[in-house]
């Protein structure tokens, strides 16, 4: 199995104090988001599928939204010579360049995001007063 990265939103910043609460929210939202809007094609369902991947940084360990995949499944589509297989290959291809050319950025993914961590906080408790202490 190999992965391919998709990618995140960028409203959980390493380094934040919060940013596993942050990350686990968006990434959960991500998550959803590109499972209802670019599914695993059903002829790849046993071999792709979406994933949350911790990645190691010099500044701490961060997350993305990555597809798992079977490389030998693909590379054996690749060198064969049948129609069926090449257009399979290429279907998996065009499927993955469009989950990859999705902006996760966008405001209505970014609200939602923003507004899931916010019934998250306890105002009781002043969460919702939180300051980043910068050096």
């Amino acid at each position: 199995m190999d992965y391919l990265v998709v990618g995140s939103n960028g409203f959980a910043q390493v380094g934040d104090p919060d940013y596993f609460t942050k990350a686990k929210i968006e990434l959960r939202i991500l998550h959803e988001f590109l499972q209802e809007n670019y599914p695993v094609p059903d002829e790849f369902a046993s071999k792709a599928y979406y994933y949350i991947k911790a990645f190691n940084h010099d500044f701490g360990t961060y997350h993305e939204v990555v597809v798992i995949f079977d490389d030998q499944f693909l590379s054996t589509l690749e060198d064969s010579e049948l129609e069926p297989d090449t257009a399979l290959f290429d279907k998996f291809w065009n499927w993955f360049n469009s989950v990859e050319s999705v902006d996760l950025e966008i405001e209505e993914l970014t609200g939602q995001i923003r507004h899931a961590y916010q019934n998250l906080l306890d105002i009781e408790k002043g969460d919702h007063l939180k300051v980043i202490r910068v050096a």
